[in-house]
Parts: C-alpha cells; structure tokens; sequence
C-alpha cells in the first residue's frame, strides 16, 4: 500500500470509525496478521534488534548498522568481535530460508499433519526441508519446562524403547549398538527394566505446571527434581526412595500413593467392589493421563520417534497442553 494511502486510512480509521467498524477490522487484521505470521514476526525482531542492539556471539552494545544480506533482512556488525549477524543469528531458525512458507507450515504442523502430509499439501516443500524445519521448531520449546512446582505434585516415570530411527549405522557398518537393527514394533531384547528402555521423568502440579526430563537411568531421579518443588509442597509419588529423599531435600511432605492390584483369576473368583473416590483424595491421576497423552504422540501418532529427539517432542506436547495454541506461539518462541 502507498505510505501516503496508508496514513490517510488511519486517520480515517482513528477519527471516524464506529465501534462496528473497529471490530471489523480487527477481525481483518487478525486473519491477515495469521496468514501472514513469519513476515511480521521478522519485522517486530528487526524492530527490537536495531532499538536494543547486542551482540549475539559476545554480548556487546557496540553495535552498527552493516546494509542488508541477499534475504533482505538487515544485517549488524559487532565492533568489539568484528563479526556480523542479522536477526535469526543466535535462533533455532538461523540460515533458515524460505520464511514466506512459515506461516502455512506450522498452520500444518499446528494441526498435527505428518511429514507425509505436509508434502502432499503442496506448499512447495520436499520431505527433508519439512523434517529439518520441524526439529528447529521443536527445539526451542524443548527447554520450555515449569521452573518451580507448587501445591500438590504429582510424580512418575514412564519408559520409551531405546531407539535409533533414521541411524544410518547399520548400512555403514558402525551400529551405534552391538545388536542387530530391531524393525519397528519389535520389542526389547531384554526382559523388564533395562538399558533397553529410555526413563521420562514427569511432574506436574495442580496449577497446571509441567517439569520433565529424560534421564539416563533412575539413579537420576533425585538430581533431576532438585530445585523444581516448592518449599511446602506435597509430592505425590509410588514410594520410590528417590522421590522421598527431593521432597525432604525441597522441605516439601511426601505421601506415598498404594494402587491396589488383583490378578485376573483373582477377579473372576471374587470381584472387587467398586468405591466411589473420596472428594480431594491424593493420587496419580494426572500424571498417568499424562504419560498416556505422551505415549500417543510419540508411539500412535508419530510412529516412534528416535530417542536423542525425545526431549523436543515433549515440549511439542507441552506447548499443545496450553490454552490458544497454534503456530504462532512455536514461531514467538523459536524466535525468542
């Protein structure tokens, strides 16, 4: 638009514009901001960069305007390292190209379409540039975990097969591990709880705060909880020692939940009966609900997932919890 058209219509719209109108065009400018989410991302990151100019790469304000790169965008240049930088440097989206497409595909990836069916979509992308994209996405809502649990949490683990999916170690004769390629749905060589299995701790509080963590054995428990429970919480958990021990640690009270088991046969000859659960009762509820939310991500929906990227679809399905999610919140926070 022509800055002088543009200027007359917010005078337009400032002095004369009823209440009706005003609505309506929020409404305008809302689903062309959506359509058109990358490009004003970039624009309002420009904006910042030039208004509170630091340096990425060693944290000076010495900072220039160094033209534009062949995108563009507007580029920088630091006086004290003499390097240059523009927007996206220092982000999961650096040297990323094609920001025009941005917008549709996280609308696709907002709605959980596949790898697959994004390229059939036909927004002009192959299956590796969608692949890559969605791990850049991902990788910065991995770290987006609660800092601080309070009230009543609720803690466990859940198990995920070791997995190696995409390893091109077979074909090239250097397996990452000494056993043969296990083909998908295979279970684990050994029996019970092993090396085989990939431990996710999870911690969630009544407030609706999420801490999880992929650990590399159990005997991590204890570390990995230390500094997220708020001094007087309860810790709700199945008695492992691990969980007793952070909640003393954290001055918080552990209550050690007992799920009642019975045997098939068992209830065939003699029915359990059934008690309606008492109001506010303590239990796992919540934190089984959740793994079982994980569990259909990764192993339904995504059809297993390789577990050096088990971290960044956890807080995929974290940021898909919170209220009003779609494609701008994983764009802001890429960007941040």
């Amino acid at each position: 638009m022509d800055p002088r058209r543009f200027k007359h219509l917010k005078a337009e719209v400032s002095g004369n514009a009823t209440p009706e109108q005003i609505v309506d065009l929020d409404e305008v400018v809302h689903d062309v901001l959506y359509r058109q989410m990358a490009e004003v991302a970039l624009v309002r990151r420009t904006e910042a960069a030039v208004e509170n100019r630091t340096c990425p790469r060693c944290g000076s304000h010495d900072i220039m305007l160094y033209g534009r790169d062949k995108n563009g965008r507007q580029r920088f240049k630091c006086r004290d390292c003499r390097r240059t930088y523009n927007i996206l440097t220092g982000t999961p989206m650096a040297r990323a190209r094609k920001p025009e497409k941005w917008s549709a595909y996280l609308g696709y990836m907002a709605d959980h379409k596949s790898i697959r069916g994004i390229v059939e979509a036909g927004i002009g992308l192959n299956h590796v540039t969608v692949w890559r994209w969605r791990h850049r996405f991902l990788r910065a809502a991995a770290n987006d975990n609660a800092a601080l649990l309070s009230g009543v949490i609720e803690a466990d683990e859940v198990f995920f097969l070791r997995s190696f999916k995409g390893h091109r170690g077979w074909v090239n004769g250097q397996p990452p591990e000494e056993r043969a390629a296990r083909p998908r749905g295979w279970g684990a060589t050994k029996r019970g709880l092993s090396s085989d299995q990939v431990p996710i701790l999870t911690a969630l509080d009544n407030a609706g705060g999420v801490f999880e963590a992929v650990l590399p054995s159990l005997a991590f428990v204890e570390s990995a909880l230390g500094g997220h429970i708020a001094a007087g919480s309860v810790v709700c958990s199945d008695g492992v020692k691990a969980y007793v021990k952070a909640a003393v640690k954290a001055g918080a009270e552990h209550r050690r939940i007992m799920v009642p088991t019975t045997t098939p046969s068992a209830t065939k000859l003699e029915p359990v009966p059934t008690r309606k659960r008492a109001k506010g009762r303590l239990g796992l509820g919540h934190v089984n609900a959740h793994h079982e939310q994980i569990k259909t991500l990764i192993n339904r929906r995504c059809r297993g997932v390789s577990s050096r990227y088990l971290e960044s679809y956890l807080g995929w399905h974290r940021a898909m919890m919170r209220r009003g999610f779609d494609g701008l919140v994983l764009l802001n926070r890429a960007l941040a």
